[in-house]
């Protein structure tokens, strides 16, 4: 599977994506996060995401990675970071600036480990109300 991962020209100067991440993208099947998806999928998915992103809140360096399928937050990295393992920040996009932050995780290993007990208490929910 192909995924877009955005140019050098599209991010802050120094920033490197977390090795896990780069990892799980040349992968040949994402993982199944659902309520969670990765945006990279559809290069137009990560295109809007950015565009929406640095328009709404210029004064932050965020390169979003990832959506939520029941609202409109959306997983980010620190794109100030240049460690190469940035922090994770949930972004309620479309809300004003200085409203946007609902939290953050220290990396993407964490962010990862939180959406995956999540997405299993999710797919969990989801098969009992089905019964």
């Amino acid at each position: 599977m192909g995924v877009y991962l955005y140019t050098q020209s599209e991010l802050s100067e120094g920033f490197k994506y977390p090795i896990a991440y780069t990892e799980i993208m040349n992968t040949d099947v994402i993982p199944d996060l659902e309520p969670w998806s990765f945006i990279c999928e559809f290069q137009e998915s990560s295109s809007f995401w950015m565009r929406e992103i640095k328009e709404k809140y210029p004064d932050r360096k965020l390169v979003p990675f990832a959506k939520v399928n029941y609202s409109d937050d959306i997983a980010c990295f620190d794109g100030g970071d240049v460690s190469g393992n940035p922090k994770v920040y949930y972004v309620h996009a479309f809300a004003s600036a200085g409203w946007e932050g609902r939290g953050y995780t220290d990396d993407f290993d964490e962010w990862l480990k939180m959406t995956r007990l999540e997405s299993a208490r999710y797919k969990a929910e989801r098969a009992e109300d089905e019964e």
